[in-house]
């Protein structure tokens, strides 16, 4: 890997496709793409007015699919079961707990071309940077450059940095991050600053994003902090000034959800994708056995488990183990 010191790593695993970049051979960014149904942000697709949501101001469509999606602005004269043209601007999302929220969609003109939307090798090739796409009989070069260690932080929602710790928390509003740690409150900002704008790159995170820093009394000292988070900051956002009370508000859009969301969103479906992403790797022949616990199993669906099979050629069983924990499947 001395060759690819920067650009994007790709997999395109079972059930989930995934990307690392790397700039200096440092992981400096995640990104994540599962496989659903839900439209893609940027995708362009003729929908069905359902009903208003807002009076006059948003309302649902019906995609050819079924799916309901949140339309705003709402078109003048727009009446039930006229079609419409839209543009997915937000994918849709599933909070923690498995709370189902809507994609977001705006009207377009009649004459845009329909387009599903980039995915996400479309999307890091466009991006300008190498990419570099890798297979399951090739070395681990996800691991070896961090991944596992990220993947951890976005679905505990902790970053620890040298001095201090980062807790990562999803609201329906906003994703707040807080600072925490044992120096002084001026020192644990600036380092904390450096630290959420890699995190919030590393992780993907975007849209309202409030921050907790210490609460600085000096506004010197708050705009040493801001300038730090400057430094660092690489995402395309806008930021507030941290206020008296520690407060800071980064606002960036959002077209999709960030890899702390999805991976909080169902700890079985992350356990399950990891244990076919083992599997693959695996290298043995003959009968592969799957050991894992009920919950995992539940999202173990056939497809994945054929498509496993074919990846591999050998033929797949899942045996169900309630004294596995969740995160303790095994590959037999």
């Amino acid at each position: 890997m001395a060759d690819f010191a920067s650009g994007w790593l790709y997999e395109a695993g079972i059930g989930e496709n995934r990307a690392l970049r790397l700039e200096n051979g440092e992981l400096v960014q995640i990104r994540i793409e599962r496989d659903d149904d839900s439209a893609r942000a940027g995708a362009v697709i003729d929908a069905k007015f359902t009903r208003q949501w807002v009076a006059g101001k948003s309302g649902i469509v019906t995609l050819p699919d079924g799916q309901e999606v949140l339309l705003q602005p709402l078109p003048k004269r727009l009446t039930e079961g006229a079609a419409v043209r839209v543009e997915i601007v937000r994918a849709a999302m599933i909070e923690r707990g498995g709370q189902a929220k809507r994609a977001k969609a705006q009207p377009v003109e009649q004459d845009r071309p329909l387009s599903d939307g980039a995915n996400l090798l479309a999307e890091i090739s466009a991006s300008g940077l190498r990419v570099k796409q890798l297979h399951a009989h090739g070395l681990d070069l996800f691991a070896q450059h961090g991944w596992h260690e990220a993947m951890e932080q976005a679905e505990t929602g902790r970053v620890d940095f040298e001095g201090g710790s980062l807790l990562i928390s999803l609201t329906p509003a906003m994703t707040v991050i807080d600072v925490d740690g044992p120096l002084p409150p001026f020192e644990l900002a600036k380092r904390a600053a450096e630290a959420i704008a890699k995190t919030v790159v590393r992780l993907d995170i975007s849209g309202n994003i409030g921050i907790d820093f210490p609460t600085l009394q000096a506004k010197p000292e708050r705009a040493a902090v801001t300038a730090v988070f400057d430094q660092y900051m690489t995402a395309n956002c806008e930021r507030t000034a941290i206020n008296g009370f520690g407060f800071m508000q980064i606002v960036s859009r959002k077209m999709r959800p960030s890899v702390p969301e999805l991976l909080q969103a169902n700890r079985a479906t992350n356990m399950a994708l990891n244990l076919l992403r083992q599997a693959e790797r695996d290298g043995g022949s003959g009968p592969m056995q799957l050991n894992v616990h009920p919950a995992v199993a539940n999202k173990l669906q056939q497809p994945l488990l054929d498509e496993l099979a074919q990846r591999t050629g050998r033929p797949v069983s899942v045996a169900v183990e309630g004294r596995i924990s969740i995160d303790g499947g095994s590959v037999g």
